[in-house]
């Protein structure tokens, strides 16, 4: 058996040479050169087994030279660089991934010196869980707790207080002869790769790409990175820019986007040739993975937080803020399903990039496309106190460098006030769209599309607030001039159709309402798509509309599809997803089938009481609609409580005499 360092053309050479010392090469003549030590090896009649270690850098057909000639023994190749993989059958390829979890944990508790009994398993599990099974990370764990500087029990704390300090301990020594600890050993790459940066060769380029990368992902979520951010954002910012120049009236991100990563080709498509070169310079050292689709980037999380500790203030500052420029370009305010779609894959990006900022107390700098942007990706996922944190501060800036009548700054007013609408919070919403409404009356005039928007919109809020004969005749009147000036099949037309159609269901016209939600359904389906948001929100109208006309059996046909779409393209936890699941639970409820209800109800409203707080009306929706269930299910007491628990709330926060609304319709918005 035979070990060669195989991390370089000369590590080979030397352990080669070194072969030739033991006695039997001696015996045999070998003289010491390397060919005449390969072809020894060639010779042995037993078996036998040479291991290329560590056989990262050295390209494959290096490596390949030093293989003995003959079809005898076997080779062993280490190698980060998956490139080596061509010099073996693909079958004989195999990928070292993390540590199985049941092992990590056996491997925590022996080198804690503690025996595998129950109490300890749970703890371990925690341990091994956060330090995502690398067994370096978990040996090193294993050595702090053995050492007496704290139990099982208390090493997470520790790890979330001190986590550069632990995973860089030079005391380590580890249960190999690796003598390295696990920030350590990453460090060493890393310098690698500095090292080829700053050589004057044809890698330099390459690892100076990669080093780029690695820390701009290190403020990005440390999975699903998705390569088509940088492609989004190369192409975006093109169309952005008019002779060369970018707007200046306003802050813009786009202005000061560094393009090292972006380049574009004559075409104008992204160039991505020096991006996949540092890629794949990450993946060579494996401090980054593809994941199961080539174009996804998967970081370990480890890997991820010492990526953005060793940075220097200064560095973590200017990628932090290259990190968020790039996310913003990316983001489009275009509608269809794919744009819905691309915005909820970039939207833990955007709130990880956040809140690393302010974890290190980094500096954010106002730009008012990538707040706006930003805003609106946090409108559609649900998160709607920072998008209206992020609105109010658009507002503001675009009132004072462009004046209140100015369109964009009319379009902010109109953002925030959706976002009160989605709030709940219908009396601040009214307020700002009645504003918005008159000025651009007053500016564009009564057919211009934003005006018709802002009416749509305070339509909306006047059907909210249960003031439904103003809600139907403004909705009237936009139906009208939008079939006129864009046509019947026009989305915007679809959608204040729409909206008259819920405001019919409200005042129980349920016929009236069901013929335009069949021909919205209908219509939506036809020119966005089964998929998008839009023909989503009209299938649970219609169910709505069917529950109340006592046609359970359609309503809850319609009702499981649009939960089931909702939950696949939105996640569980987006309160549309929510809504849908509600409308179910109520027609669960219609047709006797009380525990279903009950689960489903139950399930909506923790979740609304997380994500919105317990004084939202869709909040108190669900806590009615759960007491309701437990009286039919002749639980009084635990219906009284949320039925008193209610009423109370509702005497603090809003009129009693506030009608309910059990649908409610999802803000889209359309304006920048």
């Amino acid at each position: 058996m035979f070990w060669i360092d195989a991390s370089s053309h000369e590590s080979i050479t030397l352990s080669l040479k070194g072969i030739s010392g033991i006695s039997a090469a001696k015996d045999s003549g070998v003289d010491g050169s390397v060919p005449s030590v390969l072809q020894w090896i060639s010779h042995i009649q037993e078996e036998w087994l040479i291991v290329f270690d560590n056989a990262d850098d050295p390209p494959p057909q290096e490596v390949a030279k030093f293989f003995p000639p003959g079809n005898r023994g076997n080779i062993l190749i280490t190698s980060r660089n998956k490139s080596m993989g061509r010099l073996v059958l693909f079958e004989n390829r195999i990928e070292i991934n993390e540590m199985e979890e049941p092992d990590a944990v056996n491997l925590l508790l022996m080198a804690s010196c503690l025996d595998p009994l129950p109490q300890h398993q749970q703890a371990a599990k925690n341990i091994v869980t956060e330090l995502g099974c690398i067994p370096l990370a978990v040996d090193q764990a294993g050595a702090y707790i053995a050492a007496g500087k704290c139990d099982l029990k208390g090493y997470l704390r520790q790890f979330s207080l001190h986590r550069q300090a632990l995973m860089s301990d030079t005391t380590f020594m580890g249960a190999s002869n690796y003598n390295q600890n696990v920030y350590g050993t990453w460090d060493l790459s890393f310098k690698e790769i500095e090292k080829k940066a700053g050589e004057q060769s044809r890698d330099a380029q390459a690892a100076q790409a990669a080093i780029l990368i690695l820390q701009i992902c290190a403020f990005y979520h440390y999975s699903n990175i998705s390569e088509d951010i940088f492609r989004s954002a190369a192409e975006q910012s093109r169309e952005h820019v008019v002779n060369g120049q970018v707007a200046k009236q306003l802050p813009q991100a786009i202005s000061s986007l560094d393009h090292t990563l972006l380049a574009l080709d004559n075409d104008g498509h992204w160039d991505d040739f020096i991006f996949g070169q540092g890629i794949g310079v990450l993946v060579s050292f494996s401090l980054i993975k593809r994941g199961q689709s080539s174009e996804m980037l998967l970081v370990h999380p480890l890997v991820h937080c010492w990526s953005r500790e060793k940075m220097l203030k200064s560095e973590q500052q200017r990628t932090y803020h290259i990190g968020s420029m790039i996310l913003s370009c990316a983001v489009s305010w275009r509608f269809t399903s794919q744009d819905y779609a691309w915005r909820r894959l970039i939207f833990p990006h955007i709130k990880a990039n956040e809140l690393y900022g302010s974890q290190m107390g980094l500096i954010k700098q106002y730009n008012d496309d990538q707040w706006s942007n930003f805003a609106l990706v946090m409108m559609e996922n649900g998160d709607w106190n920072k998008a209206e944190q992020l609105f109010v501060e658009v507002m503001k800036m675009r009132k004072k460098l462009l004046g209140t009548e100015h369109p964009s700054t009319l379009a902010s007013m109109a953002n925030l006030a959706s976002t009160y609408r989605n709030q709940g919070r219908w009396n601040e919403a009214e307020r700002l769209e009645v504003q918005v409404m008159d000025m651009r009356k007053k500016l564009l005039g009564i057919e211009h599309p934003d005006t018709l928007a802002s009416m749509a919109n305070l339509a909306s809020t006047y059907r909210n607030q249960g003031r439904w004969n103003e809600a139907e005749q403004l909705q009237v009147q936009v139906i009208d001039m939008r079939k006129k000036l864009l046509g019947t099949e026009h989305p915007s037309t679809l959608s204040s159709i729409a909206n008259l159609a819920s405001t019919y269901w409200n005042q129980g016209r349920w016929t009236e309402a069901e013929q335009l939600d069949i021909q919205v359904m209908n219509m939506s389906k036809k020119l966005l798509g089964t998929e998008h948001p839009s023909t989503l929100i009209s299938m649970d109208n219609l169910a709505s509309t069917y529950q109340n006309q006592g046609r359970w059996n359609e309503a809850e046909q319609l009702e499981v599809q649009v939960v089931d779409m909702t939950k696949q393209l939105l996640g569980t936890e987006h309160p549309f997803t929510l809504s849908s699941m509600a409308n179910l639970a109520s027609t669960y409820r219609k047709q006797g089938r009380f525990n279903k209800a009950k689960q489903l109800f139950v399930e909506v409203m923790d979740m609304r009481k997380k994500q919105l707080g317990i004084e939202h009306p869709d909040t108190l929706a669900s806590m009615e609609n759960l007491a309701s269930t437990y009286h039919d299910q002749k639980r009084w007491n635990e219906a009284e409580k949320l039925q008193v628990q209610v009423i109370d709330i509702r005497k603090k926060v809003c009129d009693a005499q506030h009608p309910d609304t059990v649908r409610r319709a999802y803000t889209m918005i359309r304006g920048t």
